[in-house]
């Protein structure tokens, strides 16, 4: 038997309450629609003088395609099969949503040095790290036959395909760390993972 409801509306037809206030946003976010090649520059930039680099990021534990990673953050936890999976999304085109960084920094120091926090990545840690594995030649995907390959078997138009695949970049900018920590929980813990069971394709 059908269950019929309220027909839904936008706006209310009467007068609500004004003293209702839902939850706010902390920061505001800015969205940038790059390609992975511009991740690919970062962390060429890096690869070419790491110690520079950390030495401008002295308090950052860890990089994720040359972006730094702040102390409080949790380590990198993906499997080798997840990482193949979101590789081999890449090269199928999907929508791999966007990584979040902190578009502010200050200098702690004469010599150069960055404050804590300072253009730290704030979400995406296990797609980069991914990312930078797979271009550094730790792993390889299956290619269209099936056959595993590494990205230093591939010639300069595959490359290019990979490199132009959209993967946007969200934007916040503060100094705070108490901010920044929300704004890190929100985006880290609001997914429920998917049982075997829900699996859509064989």
């Amino acid at each position: 038997m059908a269950t019929f409801h309220k027909a839904f509306q936008v706006f209310s037809s009467t007068e609500n309450s004004n003293s209702i206030r839902m939850p706010q946003k902390h920061l505001e976010t800015t969205l940038y629609m790059y390609q992975v090649h511009t991740l690919a520059s970062n962390l060429e930039k890096y690869s070419a003088d790491p110690a520079k680099v950390c030495a401008q990021y002295p308090w950052a534990t860890r990089f994720a395609m040359g972006h730094p990673l702040a102390p409080w953050q949790r380590p990198a936890v993906w499997t080798d099969e997840q990482k193949v999976k979101f590789i081999t999304s890449i090269w199928m085109g999907a929508d791999l949503g966007s990584y979040l960084v902190n578009d502010w920094y200050e200098y702690a120091d004469q010599a150069g040095a960055f404050a804590i926090n300072s253009e730290v990545l704030l979400d995406g840690q296990q797609r980069l790290t991914a990312l930078e594995e797979y271009l550094l030649g730790r792993f390889g995907v299956p290619d269209a036959s099936g056959q595993v390959r590494f990205w230093s078997e591939l010639g300069n138009e595959e490359r290019q395909r990979f490199l132009n695949m959209p993967f946007a970049q969200a934007r916040v900018s503060s100094s705070d760390e108490v901010t920044l920590r929300q704004a890190y929980d929100l985006r880290a813990f609001g997914g429920t993972p998917h049982s075997e069971d829900q699996r859509a394709s064989s």
